[in-house]
């Protein structure tokens, strides 16, 4: 009797310990974003055209891409083709998607939005040998007529964001 109540308990307690080690293998292997800072190492940019109208601007790193985030609160309209964006080494080569939001993707120039957050995702190759992978990169995203508000553009100011990948601990 002695031993099928160990078998039991010990059942038990092997049962926990591979359901614990299941979630800490889940959570150790889920990758993390992480916000990478724009000008003067302030995390968003923030553009305030009106009391019910804001742009907040974001980047980030999440899982080897790099994210351009809009946050937009009010009217606007959104030209895919228009965006602009340069390396300060002319060596870098930018790919970039489409923008989209949770449920679209916008393809089309003059396309209306309204309270949408705006991603596009980018990746880069350098065309230079010596340059290493874990080095920072300067993007610039520059004026355009990407994001319009009464036919006027949003992005009036080149933004400055370093593209660095995040160390691991």
């Amino acid at each position: 009797m002695k031993i099928l109540s160990i078998v039991t308990v010990g059942g038990r307690h092997i049962k926990w310990l591979g359901l614990y080690m299941i979630f800490m293998l889940s959570v150790q292997s889920c990758d993390m974003g992480f916000i990478l800072p724009l000008n003067n190492n302030k995390f968003s940019y923030d553009i305030s055209l009106s009391e019910d109208s804001m742009v907040k601007v974001r980047s980030m790193y999440f899982n080897g891409w790099y994210y351009l985030l809009f946050d937009l609160k009010g009217e606007y309209v959104i030209n895919p083709d228009s965006l602009k964006l340069k390396f300060c080494d002319e060596s870098i080569m930018v790919g970039k998607l489409l923008p989209c939001s949770e449920t679209d993707t916008y393809n089309k120039n003059n396309t209306y939005v309204k309270n949408r957050l705006i991603k596009v995702q980018l990746h880069y190759e350098s065309k230079a040998k010596n340059q290493g992978v874990d080095e920072p990169i300067v993007l610039f995203v520059l004026p355009s007529n990407f994001i319009m508000r009464n036919d006027k553009r949003v992005l009036t100011d080149s933004l400055r964001i370093v593209l660095r990948r995040p160390k691991r601990k």
